[in-house]
């Protein structure tokens, strides 16, 4: 049934906020039924990044506090890998630094501090022997000023802290929900997860030895947020869902966007020496999952374009789907599931690719914690 464009409009900014209401109920409830100290530090920027879009789409102004400040750094700082390369090695060797100097300051004895013997990178992986944390990146998200005498782990209670309030307000002032959690969801338990620590002064055999440390970092913190994803988070959720699929396609396209960064500096720099593996068996093909439209309301909540044209088709509208035709619009009629499926698979091939670049024995994984 076609519909008078303003109406039509209209209904599409009602979906919205119900998108908005829909995410945030799945984002509380996840964090309440989750506890566990990897997935939570690895949500915060996917939290900032709710907080914000649906800011933007309410158009609450900022008024320049500390907490808006915050989150809208921890909410870009998923974007980090997607601009310039030489932006996001800054970040890598800041990070580095930072780690550095808490964990050999620990040292108990000032002449220990000379030896270099200190552990700054703790990197997760699966029974699988998948990455799936950083704490590196974490640190980086978390976005501890070097003045902050606080623990990392009080800085991260009060950034989650700061980000539940968000939500809860988002949820609570603008839309009148009280009950924030969905009982709908059960999640499943956390996948088991182990560790292996090293100190990225020294050779090991886990980097690239054809890279740099802070080029093997770079692909690392890459590969820690869309292993994170597609190891942890996915296996949680019972069923397909509505922003489990906005993250995997966030997190795709920035992963797709960063290697694209990569592999052109190294092209750039002439460095024939230096092997760049091939990714175009797989993937290439795929890329047209990765379309602008479709990208512009994942990482936003209008369905309204910036020249006021409605991105889902009428032909395709249906209040019914998941998304109310939005994936058939933008994709020539495929189904949010087969579209679930597909993106899915582009983000495996994804984390397949930067796996290949480093080297994992899964012996050296340590177990000796409860997950």
């Amino acid at each position: 049934m076609n519909k008078n464009e303003d109406t039509y409009k209209s209904i599409l900014k009602t979906h919205s906020n119900t998108l908005i209401v829909q995410d945030g109920k799945t984002l509380v409830t996840l964090l309440q039924s989750i506890h566990n100290s990897a997935m939570t530090l690895s949500l915060i920027p996917f939290c900032a990044l709710y907080c914000r879009s649906a800011k933007e789409f309410l158009c609450i102004e900022e008024n320049g506090n500390e907490i808006e400040k915050e989150v809208k750094d921890i909410r870009d700082g998923l974007k980090i890998f997607t601009g310039k390369y030489s932006k996001g090695k800054k970040m890598a060797v800041e990070s580095d630094d930072q780690q550095n100097e808490i964990f050999q300051s620990k040292l108990r004895f000032s002449f220990t501090k000379k030896l270099n013997i200190h552990l700054n990178l703790g990197v997760y992986f699966n029974e699988q022997g998948k990455v799936v944390f950083d704490t590196q990146l974490a640190s980086f998200y978390l976005n501890i000023p070097k003045s902050n005498e606080a623990s990392s782990g009080a800085h991260a209670m009060m950034v989650g802290q700061k980000l539940g309030k968000e939500m809860a307000e988002i949820l609570i002032k603008y839309y009148g929900i009280n009950d924030l959690a969905d009982g709908r969801i059960l999640f499943n338990s956390v996948p088991k997860y182990g560790y292996i620590d090293f100190n990225t002064n020294k050779k090991n055999v886990f980097f690239n030895k054809n890279f740099d440390k802070e080029t093997n970092l770079v692909l690392l913190h890459m590969l820690s947020t869309i292993g994170f994803v597609n190891n942890l988070l996915v296996p949680v959720f019972p069923d397909k869902n509505v922003w489990l699929l906005r993250i995997i396609y966030i997190t795709a396209h920035n992963t797709w966007l960063g290697i694209n960064k990569f592999r052109q500096h190294f092209e750039q720099e002439h460095q024939s020496k230096i092997e760049i593996l091939d990714y175009t068996r797989g993937i290439k093909k795929d890329i047209k999952l990765l379309s602008t439209p479709f990208r512009n309301c994942m990482m936003h909540y209008d369905l309204v374009d910036k020249n006021n044209h409605p991105i889902i088709l009428q032909e395709w509208y249906d209040s019914e789907k998941p998304l109310y035709g939005l994936v058939e619009s933008c994709y020539d009629g495929m189904h949010f599931n087969q579209y679930y499926n597909e993106i899915y698979k582009l983000s495996q091939e994804l984390e397949k690719y930067l796996l290949s670049y480093f080297t994992i024995n899964r012996m050296n994984i340590h177990w000796d914690w409860d997950c």
